[in-house]
Formats: structure tokens, C-alpha cells, sequence
């Protein structure tokens, strides 16, 4: 029985460790009076725009405000309902940069409440806020300032950790604290940047993307994209130089195209730094990217996925291991079909120095998981970029996932939950019960009686349901693999 029990969890906890999808983004803009100055073209609202265009349709997006005090333009949204891109921009454009003081724990405690106020999710998601402020916090005096310090430390962050909320922070202008900004975002596992003048917002906005969607991506490499048979969507997001030079796109077949031509299935948005391009169903081989720019980058929506398990915030101290696998309509790929694909991993700096390159080999402990595996070994603590490569003979898959590390003696440091960190936890605290009196230790017998008895019914469901789950899957695999060998 036991040994029932213990293959019924195994299975249950490999059929609900998806990866994580979809997610909750809060969008928080500072609006105080200074950032008419710092930024008197108002590239922010443009640079946070290209951000929501750069969301995924199963993304949730929410906008607030803060400068005195914090208020919800947006409550978190499904950008799948219509308009809700239009509205959001409207809402930027209609803000006005003219509030006085910078409250940072009002900022948070806003934000926060945007995830209560939504219903319990059935499907896990990522949960990241987007905090961009170019000041200090000044709440009028030092008193009020040290006091919303330790609200913020003791009080808030701690509740952005336990609920799994990264924060992702941009200091605007050389004015703004990096240094708190860096403090919030690294206890909750998210990274805080500078961007120094306007013409920065833009690749900020790029960076926050990348950490928050974390999509899949194809490299471009000499100019050149490769595209396979399982490619929906290609996405290209092109920077151009300041001379506003264009962008002009080869197909395999040889036809060139750009922005001006009306080109079936291809959709052109212009940006004043950037050209975001969406090619549905695109030709099978070798696409050029002509520009004056060598910033640019492919994105692209498969069936054939890379799934990476990494945690985004441990100790410094703690073993990470790096998982991926290739999965095919969300289900893993037979590794005897996959034995002649590579998996690897390149670890960067915030300098974006590489730090290690590592191979990531099949799990020789987790037979069920079908992941290849490697041990991440960083020379110090700090924010990491990890890259994981799955190569094919005819295809490339690569996704980007961002780690924290820190220190445990570090003053904010707590241990995130499971959700969160993907592999470790905390043990649990076992407590001596209370004595009971004869009365009520008669009544609780009675209780856990049928307890057991419902437990027991509840597990017999659950090995059937399991039992359906096996042969449903084991023959839908033989589907998998057929349809992979088309590749």
C-alpha cells in the first residue's frame, strides 16, 4: 500500500509541475513632477507602451501610479479582452507628470493589492511588478522617510516574498536610488537597473520584458534566423540607430521586404527606437535581417518548447540545479527521439561577462522527470543571467531565465516558498500535541476514523484517475513522438 501511495504523489506531482506560462504583470509608473524634467518627450510612457505590445495574449496587465500616493488606472487585466492594450496606452498618455513627493511603500502596498483583489488562480503563474521611478524616496522629512523604510522592509517586502511577487525595478536618471531600488528587487528575486537618459527607456523595457515573459527564442546569428517546421510565429524586434535607418527583411525564398510593403501575414509596428515585426506561419529556412543596428532579436511561438525549472532567487551557499526539456504540445519528448539533441547553459554576469558554460545532462536521480541537468557555479552572489540552448540538427530552441543570489546573512534575505524557488524549502515545524481529555480524545478517535475511511476512498479515486492518466498519456505519446519525427 505504501509503495501505491508513494507512486500515486510521485505522478501527481509530475503531472502539476507545468511550467509556469502565463503572466501577472503590475505596471507601476512614477508620476512625480520631476519626471517632466527628466524626461520631457515622455519616452517612459513610449518604452512602457512597446512593453504591453510585447506581452503575450495570455498575460494579465494591471497600471497604477505613484507620487504622493498610489492609485489603480488598470486593475489586473487579460490583455485577451479586447481593447485592453488601447485602454492601457490611453491611460499613459492621459498621465500627468505633476505629483509632489515619492512614496515608495504606497507604490508597493497598491501593487500588492492588485493580487489579492483577483480570484484564486487554478493555473500557476509568474507574478512580477514593474517598478520605474527616477527619485528618492521623500516623504517631506527623514523621520517619515526611516519610517516608510522599515514599513517597507519589515512589513511589505516580506509579503511580496511569500506570495512569489518578483520585483523588476528601473532608477530613471542619475538621480534616482538604485541602491533601495536593488534591495526591494533582489529580496524578492527580481533585479533593479539604471537607465541613465531617455534614449535608454526603450532598452529598459526590453530588459523588463525579457525577465518578466521570458520567451521562447531563436538566435540570430551573422544577420541570419533560422525557422523550422514547428515555427508559428516569428516575432523580430529590431533597434534602429539614431539616423532612423531602416529595416529591410529577405524571406528563404529571396523576397525582400520592409515596413512600407503590405505583405500578407506580416504585421509592422514602428516605434521611435525600435521596429517590432510579427510574421505568422513563416516560410520554412534561412530569413535575413538587414539594419544599421546589431541590437536585435528573435522570438517565436512553437508547440516545440524548452521548459527551464530554475529558482529566481537562493543563498549564494545553496546547490541550483538548472533543469530543461523539450516538450512537444506540453507533453516531454521521449528522450530515445531526443538522444541526439544537446542541451547547454551559459551563465552571464550583470556586466554580461560570461561566468560559466556548462553542458546539462540527464537526471541520473529523477527518472521521471525527463530533464537534462546541470549545477549552476557562481563565483560570488548577485543577479545571473542563465541561457539554456537545446540544439537539433534542424532546429534551435533558447530561453533566458534571471537568478538572484544572495548572501543569508543579507538583511532582506528570507527563503522564498516552493512556488517560487522550484527546489528547495523550508523543513516543516513539528509541534508535540496538546493532551486530550477522555471525552474529546473519544470524540476525535471517532473523527479519524472516518477521516481515514474518506482518505482511503479518496485515494483508490485518485490511483483510478491516475491509472486513466497513464494509459491516456502513454498512447498520446506515441502520438507525440510520430509527430516530432516529422521534424
Amino acid at each position: 500500500m505504501n509503495r501505491i501511495l508513494i507512486f500515486v504523489f510521485i505522478t501527481l506531482v509530475s503531472l502539476t509541475s507545468l511550467s509556469v506560462s502565463a503572466v501577472d504583470v503590475v505596471l507601476t509608473m512614477d508620476r512625480s513632477l520631476s519626471m517632466k524634467g527628466n524626461d520631457p518627450d515622455r519616452e517612459s510612457i513610449k518604452g512602457a507602451e512597446l512593453f504591453t505590445e510585447l506581452l503575450d495574449s495570455n498575460d494579465q496587465l494591471a497600471l497604477t501610479t505613484f507620487a504622493q500616493s498610489s492609485e489603480c488606472l488598470l486593475p489586473l487585466t487579460p490583455l485577451t479582452v479586447p481593447n485592453t492594450r488601447q485602454q492601457l496606452s490611453s491611460s499613459l498618455e492621459a498621465l500627468q507628470m505633476s505629483g509632489i513627493r515619492t512614496n515608495f511603500e504606497s507604490a508597493l502596498r497598491v501593487a500588492y493589492q492588485m493580487y489579492q483583489d483577483q480570484s484564486p488562480q487554478t493555473t500557476p503563474k509568474q507574478r512580477v511588478m514593474v517598478l520605474f521611478s527616477d527619485g528618492q524616496l521623500n516623504l517631506g522629512s527623514e523621520e517619515a522617510n526611516q519610517a516608510a523604510q522599515q514599513a517597507i522592509f519589515n512589513e511589505v517586502v516580506p509579503k511580496f516574498q511569500s506570495a512569489g511577487i518578483r520585483i523588476l525595478g528601473v532608477a530613471f536618471s542619475p538621480e534616482a536610488d538604485l541602491n533601495f531600488l536593488s534591495q526591494i528587487a533582489d529580496a524578492t528575486g527580481g533585479l533593479a537597473f539604471r537607465a541613465e537618459k531617455p534614449s535608454d527607456i526603450y532598452d529598459a523595457f526590453v530588459r523588463l520584458f525579457e525577465q518578466t515573459d521570458q520567451s521562447l527564442s531563436a538566435p540570430i546569428v551573422n544577420n541570419e534566423v533560422k525557422v523550422d517546421a514547428k515555427v508559428d510565429a516569428l516575432k523580430l524586434l529590431v533597434k534602429r540607430d539614431a539616423n532612423n535607418g531602416l529595416v529591410e527583411l529577405t524571406n528563404p525564398s529571396g523576397h525582400r521586404f520592409g515596413a512600407a510593403d503590405k505583405e500578407l501575414g506580416v504585421e509592422w509596428k514602428r516605434t521611435p527606437y525600435f521596429d517590432h515585426v510579427t510574421i505568422q506561419k513563416p516560410e520554412i529556412g534561412t530569413w535575413k535581417v538587414k539594419t544599421d543596428n546589431d541590437n536585435k532579436r528573435a522570438y517565436i511561438d512553437s508547440d516545440l518548447d524548452l521548459q527551464i525549472k530554475l529558482p529566481t532567487l537562493a543563498r549564494f551557499s545553496d546547490e541550483v540545479i538548472i533543469a530543461a526539456k523539450l516538450t512537444y504540445h506540453g507533453l516531454p519528448i521521449n528522450p530515445e527521439v531526443i538522444k541526439n539533441i544537446s542541451f547547454s547553459a551559459i551563465v552571464f554576469d550583470n556586466t554580461e561577462t560570461i561566468i560559466q558554460q556548462l553542458d546539462l545532462k540527464p537526471s541520473s536521480v529523477d527518472l521521471l522527470a525527463q530533464d537534462q541537468r546541470g549545477i549552476l557555479k557562481a563565483p560570488h552572489p548577485g543577479a545571473f543571467e542563465v541561457q539554456v540552448i537545446a540544439n537539433g540538427s534542424d532546429f534551435q530552441r533558447q530561453k533566458t531565465r534571471f537568478i538572484t543570489l544572495i548572501d543569508a546573512n543579507h538583511a532582506h534575505f528570507a527563503v522564498p516558498p516552493p512556488a517560487m524557488n522550484g527546489y528547495t524549502s523550508e523543513p516543516a515545524v513539528i509541534e508535540t500535541p496538546p493532551t486530550l481529555d477522555p471525552i474529546t480524545e473519544q470524540a476525535t478517535k471517532r473523527s479519524a476514523l472516518l477521516v481515514l475511511a474518506l482518505t482511503n476512498l479518496v485515494i483508490f479515486s485518485i490511483i483510478g484517475i491516475v491509472a486513466g492518466i497513464w494509459w491516456w498519456r502513454k498512447h498520446r505519446q506515441v502520438k507525440v513522438d510520430d509527430n516530432f519525427n516529422d521534424l
